[in-house]
């Protein structure tokens, strides 16, 4: 029994000291406080300390240990490739054996910004878990350190900067934590009585606008929707009470999320004050306008077609789209008829006295045609489908002969393209031409989508012939983009990508474009290439195979039946004997495809109803049965 009774003790005290170990960051050396050195007499050899000297040992001890905590402290921080796991553990251990006055508040600092990843490598990470299906279960991971460091510079007798806020709001943004950045906002403003900046409301922007572009679950959509309208109302709202201005970044946050969550009366408003443009009548100045016009730039300008397109007025979408990007030169208005204004009156208006009317504009690129092409597909535009892609087929044609012309005469000062044709583009435009059955639709489709791979083909035969050839930069270093940070993934939300330090851009602002880079153009050119080929192998042969099966035999039940159907050739509506339209479509005699095995009903004619839930085999030679030989 008592065996027993000191193996349950030991084994208590093994999980107690597990534990501890847990929860207990620090060196397992370091957990207690003893002297390294010990003083012995030489004449007896024996240890002779008084007490007050074991203490003045203990108190060196623990000094010499805090400066070993500190030094490597110290020697991670200064380190270029720092680590943020071991920038955390040396804190931790030298916190344990010191107090928060010990350190200074700089190191403070630079631990805050030391002790969690990066931004950018944050929100890379938190990207692939969300395409992987493994949704964290706390909004940051890291929060808890922030929280630390914060409470130790409080613990000094200071308070953290406004600087030091904004590298937590730059966490929470980069995962969508937009509550804790609310809460952020909360304490600076209220607790610190620090002023915030345009930088601080627009990082809370961020965080809002990039949680509402990840995945969101169904039963939780609609709440979330709902507190990002409240929360960018109120931070409007408290911007207004500071009289801050609303500068062209947040501007474009702020139109994201009203976007996202519909708001389409104050998506409308912000369009007014922000840019200058009425939807209503976007080739017209607003009667209400701002005198601080944000630059209207071509995110903007994809953001405007999204946010009209999922609110389903096509020819509203239309018409911006079209006054936006190919507006009227000032000279127009002179033109302008007079002939129904009120002349007895007032007299015709002098239209040299008048200053002409600017629309904001902004330039295309392959974001805009695939918003808008995959808006007015859904919607079943199958004409204006058709024509915005017979558009952007010969946009992407002018765009590499322009690109070519400028190589040979500034091989390392072109600038990069805007536009290129891709699987996005030409996918709606099929998918409208499917459901409808829209064969000739279909078929040009196809015939689109040979012309694209056959064009891609060449341009990477030419431009891989064309960078063998080009003589090196003369400036490497400045050439090359090294330096600059690495451009974020496709697949994560652009929300991150405006810039906030910048405080206000005047209307004729324009960003700074980027350098043509040859290699980055060959890897385009050989994804969309890939995509386009194994597109159009494995779906696009398969859906025409099906819809071609099923539209002949639908109007084969139709011969069968003894009524008319419309022949092109005849251009009329005519009845066409079975022998002839069997050998009008190819049939088969004999053969039977389709049975009551498969899902479908035999009729008493032979031919199968219910084909609802049948599924064509992959591109072979057409098969059909004869339905006489079946009576």
């Amino acid at each position: 029994m008592r065996r027993q009774l000191s193996k349950n003790c030991f084994s208590a005290n093994t999980q107690f000291h597990s534990l501890r170990r847990l929860v207990h960051t620090s060196a397992r050396c370091s957990s207690g406080t003893f002297p390294l050195h010990i003083v012995h007499d030489a004449s007896s050899g024996a240890c002779t300390t008084t007490p007050s000297q074991r203490n003045f040992k203990d108190m060196n001890s623990k000094e010499i240990i805090q400066k070993e905590k500190l030094s490597a402290l110290m020697e991670v921080l200064s380190r270029q490739t720092r680590s943020h796991a071991r920038v955390w553990s040396c804190y931790v251990d030298f916190m344990n054996y010191a107090e928060c006055d010990d350190l200074p508040l700089e190191v403070h600092q630079t631990v805050l910004r030391r002790c969690v990843p990066s931004s950018y490598t944050l929100r890379a990470w938190t990207a692939r878990r969300m395409q992987a299906g493994q949704v964290p279960r706390i909004p940051h991971h890291y929060e808890a350190r922030l929280k630390t460091v914060v409470r130790n510079i409080r613990a000094t007798g200071a308070d953290a900067t406004l600087e030091d806020y904004h590298v937590i709001l730059q966490q929470f943004a980069a995962v969508g934590h937009y509550t804790g950045a609310i809460q952020v906002l909360t304490e600076l403003t209220h607790v610190c009585k620090l002023d915030p900046e345009s930088k601080t409301f627009g990082l809370c922007l961020k965080a809002i606008a990039h949680r509402l572009s990840m995945p969101i679950y169904k039963v939780q959509r609609a709440d979330m929707l709902a507190d990002a309208s409240k929360l960018c109302r109120k931070l409007l709202k408290e911007m207004s009470a500071r009289d801050m201005p609303l500068t062209s970044f947040n501007l474009d946050l702020v139109m994201r999320i009203l976007k996202e969550v519909l708001d389409q009366e104050g998506f409308h408003q912000l369009m007014k004050i922000g840019y200058g443009i009425d939807l209503d009548y976007p080739d017209h100045s607003p009667l209400q306008g701002s005198s601080m016009l944000s630059p209207f730039s071509t995110a903007a300008l994809n953001t405007t077609l999204d946010m009209l397109g999922r609110l389903g007025n096509v020819a509203k979408l239309v018409q911006t789209f079209e006054v936006l990007t190919q507006p009227l030169p000032p000279q127009a208005s002179r033109h302008y008829s007079q002939e129904f204004d009120e002349e007895d009156d007032f007299g015709i208006a002098n239209p040299a006295s008048t200053e002409p009317h600017v629309t904001p504009n902004a330039q295309p690129n392959t974001t805009s045609y695939n918003i808008l092409l995959k808006h007015i597909s859904r919607a079943g535009h199958a004409t204006f489908a058709r024509h915005y892609l017979f558009q952007a087929m010969r946009l992407d044609r002018r765009v590499d002969r322009h690109l070519r012309t400028q190589l040979y005469r500034n091989p390392h000062g072109t600038l990069a393209p805007h536009f290129g044709l891709n699987r996005g583009t030409i996918i709606p435009v099929f998918g409208e031409a499917n459901r409808d059955k829209n064969m000739e639709l279909m078929r040009w489709v196809g015939w689109v989508t040979r012309q694209t791979i056959r064009r891609k083909k060449n341009d990477i035969a030419w431009y891989s012939e064309l960078r063998d050839s080009l003589p090196p930069p003369p400036f490497p270093s400045e050439s090359t983009s090294s330096s600059s940070p690495r451009a974020p993934p496709p697949d994560v939300s652009t929300a991150l990508d405006v810039d906030l330090d910048t405080p206000s851009t005047p209307p004729d602002y324009s960003p700074p474009e980027k350098i043509f880079d040859i290699n980055l153009h060959l890897n385009i050119l050989q994804k969309s290439l890939d995509e386009l080929v194994t597109w159009y192998e494995n779906h696009y042969e398969v859906a025409l195979s099906r819809a071609t099966q099923r539209v002949k035999e639908r109007l084969g039940r139709r011969v069968w039946a003894g009524k008319n159907i419309y022949l092109l050739t005849e251009n009329a509506r005519v009845t066409v004997p079975r022998n002839a339209w069997m050998r009008m479509v190819n049939f088969k005699q004999g053969q039977a495809r389709f049975s009551g095995e498969q899902g479908g009903r035999v009729m008493r004619n032979g031919w199968v109803a219910g084909y609802k839930g049948l599924r064509a085999p992959r591109p072979q030679p057409l098969q059909f049965f004869d339905p006489s030989s079946m009576s």
